[in-house]
């Protein structure tokens, strides 16, 4: 009741100066009078009274609070979608303050962890110089959440294909430069890291992941090797999606130093995507045209560099690399090393010079020699099982041949036929059923003879058509484990074979990569394709690379995808022109 007098005598105080002084000095009186309510009745549920109190050192830890509040709710209402009109009204009224707040600094930690988080969780441009902050101030073993939330947000705008800032850009290298994968503390950030890395993949990182590719890795310090190794691989990761071709000799560096032989695979998918650049310097260290690398191909341990660098070839998978390695399988007298080289050959598109290379190199090796290359593997049983990957029928007698004449005790025999025989079952046609069932049931286990009943089933029904071998691919497999996968298989085979290079039957098998998720039914697929496409297929690299990448992102984890992705990207590496 008093307050209610006061205002009543204010009020009545305001309309006599309005009476006796005129409106230019009641004004005043009247704005400092009702001042002091309006401020009492602040909107709670209007963000601008929150943002206004970022600036009170005392209340802006809770405004940070209240302000996150607000863009979860409006995020929840429009379904996670930010370009929902009143998402994106609520940013254009909290983005720019609350990240003004974040690189104004003074923040407890606790207060900026949920600050940095936000910001990057609205993913919005204009984030952008607090995000850049975060990263650059990266200190291993005290910001990785705040760096992490950051680094997730990079990564989504760059896959959605938005423009990220050049200063967040280089922050993001800032933090892959410091980040130590032997560390406890920052071993959660690898993955997100990679793809971020992976995902932004800006033209300024190439030089700088060829300076980090350059680095010595020394076996001898575990922590500093296990850093160098996954420091390397990424940026062998990102020179190839960059096609970086001032890279490619640095590549074959790294392929012939034995300290880094963990990433060969990763420089051979780096070289694949620049086939045209990269193949005449990798022939050049096979032939020792290139003085540099003819000195590290030398002291590669077991005289083991044309192995590699045919390994190398094969995947480039084109013809000058296919004459370059015949000549070395021609020259090797070592029965590994000739082997090891052998057994690459089927990579190479069909040609009866390499089968017949193969054939020799099969000649020339001693039937209790072993690989120590391959594992200390029999030899021949090696040779013996990748024959099958020639896709050609005429071997299938030859096999059989083998196997019946193959000498010395039990296990250096069983080395040969056993890996014969799976080649065997795979490559027969209708005329050689009979004459592999023989040898199946005279040297085989149960494995062998299980294989054999599959494969004959579906040879008995689809004779040499290869389309009736591809319709076969859409029955179910009964099993996933031990041999029943090996009606599928034997499909896949036999639609290579019979279906050769047709583009109708290789397009068939594209469409059943997704459909047939055995691992190795699938592999027995993309082994087929790859065999029909000796001059590429951009196509199905395509959907091979969409598979891999919905198996991803659904969880489901297939042995075969690997594989495939290799093969993908020989078969772009085959149609460069």
């Amino acid at each position: 009741m008093k307050t209610a007098r006061k205002l009543g005598s204010t009020l009545r105080l305001i309309g006599h100066l309005v009476l006796t002084l005129g409106p230019r000095v009641a004004a005043p009186a009247l704005i400092g009078a009702t001042a002091l309510p309006l401020a009492a009745c602040a909107d709670e549920n209007d963000p601008q009274t929150w943002v206004k109190r970022l600036d009170d050192p005392a209340q802006k830890a809770g405004a940070i609070k209240r302000l996150t509040q607000f863009f979860e709710d409006a995020m929840t209402k429009a379904n996670k979608n930010r370009e929902d009109p009143n998402v994106k009204k609520l940013l254009d009224q909290i983005a720019d303050p609350l990240t003004k707040t974040y690189t104004a600094g003074n923040l407890d930690d606790k207060t900026r962890k949920e600050l940095i988080k936000i910001l990057a969780d609205t993913r919005d441009p204009r984030t952008s110089p607090a995000l850049a902050k975060a990263l650059n101030e990266y200190e291993p073993g005290k910001n990785e959440e705040d760096v992490k939330a950051v680094i997730i947000s990079v990564k989504a705008n760059a896959l959605e294909g938005k423009k990220v800032d050049q200063a967040v850009v280089d922050g993001l290298w800032n933090v892959f430069g410091k980040w130590r994968a032997s560390a406890q503390t920052a071993a959660f950030l690898a993955r997100d890291l990679q793809d971020a890395i992976m995902a932004v993949k800006d033209p300024s990182y190439a030089p700088k992941a060829l300076e980090k590719l350059g680095a010595p890795i020394y076996p001898k310090k575990p922590a500093e090797a296990q850093d160098q190794q996954i420091w390397q691989l990424i940026s062998i990761q990102l020179i190839g999606h960059l096609k970086h071709t001032a890279a490619v000799k640095p590549l074959v560096v790294a392929l012939l130093q034995p300290e880094k032989a963990g990433l060969r695979a990763a420089v051979n998918a780096a070289l694949m995507r620049m086939p045209k650049e990269s193949e005449p310097v990798v022939i050049a260290a096979l032939n020792g045209s290139d003085a540099d690398l003819k000195k590290l191909a030398d002291a590669v341990p077991d005289k083991a560099a044309p192995a590699v660098i045919c390994d190398t070839l094969a995947w480039i998978s084109r013809p000058p690399g296919r004459d370059a390695c015949l000549n070395a399988l021609n020259a090797a007298t070592d029965d590994g090393i000739r082997t090891a080289i052998a057994t690459n050959m089927y990579r190479f598109p069909a040609d009866p010079r390499v089968l017949d290379g193969f054939r020799n190199a099969y000649g020339k090796t001693a039937a209790s020699a072993t690989a120590a290359l391959l594992g200390g593997v029999n030899a021949r049983g090696k040779l013996a099982r990748v024959a099958g990957n020639f896709y050609d029928v005429s071997l299938t007698d030859w096999l059989v041949k083998e196997i019946a004449g193959a000498k010395g005790d039990k296990d250096t025999a069983d080395a040969l036929q056993l890996p014969a025989l799976e080649s065997a079952i795979k490559l027969m046609g209708p005329s050689q059923v009979a004459s592999v069932g023989d040898a199946v049931n005279k040297e085989g286990t149960d494995r062998e003879k299980n294989m054999y009943k599959l494969a004959k089933a579906v040879v008995d029904k689809c004779k040499e058509d290869a389309g009736c071998y591809v319709k076969l691919l859409d029955e179910p497999i009964q099993s996933n484990t031990g041999t029943a996968n090996m009606g599928a298989v034997k499909a896949a085979w036999m639609a290579a074979v019979y279906g050769k290079s047709d583009a109708g039957i290789r397009g068939e098998l594209v469409k059943r990569i997704r459909k047939v998720t055995d691992e190795g039914a699938r592999l027995a697929i993309v082994q087929a394709i790859y065999r029909m496409a000796p001059q590429g297929d951009d196509a199905a690299a395509d959907e091979m690379e969409k598979v891999v990448k919905a198996d991803e992102e659904g969880g489901n984890k297939n042995a075969a995808n690997g594989s495939m992705s290799t093969v993908a990207l020989s078969l772009r590496s085959r149609a460069v022109q």
